[in-house]
């Protein structure tokens, strides 16, 4: 059985209000996914700025309200809202956020960031508390004398690692990271990718990691879902996905990834135009407006759900019609 098990999740959010107050119109953040993760694995989510993988991330952890599908963590349906089971989720399961400034308490020092989750999530006797705290921060990789110091007089790696170390205080069997390395110096998220690696191999760390670089999600993940307009089009293992992509837009996407050697040629056919609304998705599916093979009945159709192997793709091309 899986740790997560995700199907047919909705997560909508008010844009506007009529004048009676009541709610007029709704951006649907996250429409109709569906996922699944096992113990120990790294399943990267990835799409452009707006896809709703933020939403769905925090929507897993119950940050966001659903509106539909169901949530399954370890067996337990979470998305019925009973309180044990949410406070089972929240005792198992953590975030890491994008910014390392501002997801830390700027009054509190590191130790006593580290010492109010043991305190409030019980994971150790009073007694253990100093010595947990200081064992957290070398799983991080920082010295225990950190722990007297501020978040504003630390580097943004530093940050980063005590905001990793207070989601490991929690001894999480998932975590979710979003975009937990984008705000980072390219050597400093080098650090980071690493640290995440070793942790997996240490404790089996089962992990929900987010990013728009499609770079390291192929070093980091053993999966990836990418996401459309709130909709995974494309799932699969990394390798498979990057060396044949099967939806024109996970082709686009890798086709734009940045090379280091000059001669390489850029992408012939980059991604024109931008995403629809999402408080107005259009009929059919949501990409055939920017797709180069977009057919008469994509307009109006829902493209169907294709399965090869171990993977997943939506859209009426067939595998043998793509040629990306």
């Amino acid at each position: 059985m899986s740790l997560l098990n995700v199907s047919e999740l909705h997560v909508h959010f008010p844009a506007s209000t009529s004048w009676l107050g009541m709610r007029s119109r709704w951006l649907k953040a996250v429409n109709g996914v569906s996922l699944n993760l096992e113990q120990g694995e790294i399943l990267g989510l990835v799409g452009e700025s707006g896809s709703g993988k933020s939403s769905l991330g925090k929507a897993i952890l119950c940050l966001n309200e659903t509106h539909g599908g169901k949530i399954v963590f370890d067996g337990t349906d979470v998305t019925a809202g009973k309180r044990g089971d949410i406070q089972r989720l929240r005792h198992e399961t953590a975030m890491i956020f994008q910014d390392p400034y501002t997801a830390l308490n700027p009054r509190l020092s590191v130790g006593e960031t580290l010492r109010e989750v043991l305190q409030i999530q019980r994971k150790c006797p009073p007694e253990r508390i100093v010595e947990r705290v200081e064992e957290l921060l070398r799983l991080v990789g920082l010295p225990v004398e950190i722990a007297s110091r501020k978040p504003q007089s630390l580097s943004g790696g530093q940050c980063q690692r005590v905001g990793i170390a207070r989601a490991l205080a929690v001894e999480p069997r998932l975590i979710v990271a979003d975009e937990c390395i984008s705000a980072l110096d390219v050597s400093i998220q080098g650090q980071i990718i690493n640290l995440l690696l070793e942790l997996r191999q240490r404790i089996n760390l089962t992990l929900l990691f987010i990013s728009h670089d499609l770079s390291v999600i192929r070093r980091i993940c053993d999966r990836v879902a990418v996401m459309y307009m709130g909709q995974i089009i494309e799932e699969g293992p990394v390798e498979a996905i990057f060396n044949h992509p099967l939806h024109p837009y996970t082709a686009a996407l890798i086709s734009a990834i940045p090379q280091l050697d000059p001669s390489q040629a850029l992408p012939p056919h980059p991604l024109p135009g931008e995403p629809p609304s999402p408080m107005q998705l259009p009929a059919g599916c949501t990409f055939h407006s920017r797709c180069r093979y977009a057919q008469s009945v994509c307009a109006n159709t829902q493209p169907p759900t294709r399965y090869l192997k171990s993977r997943r793709y939506s859209c009426v091309l067939e595998e043998t019609q793509f040629k990306n």
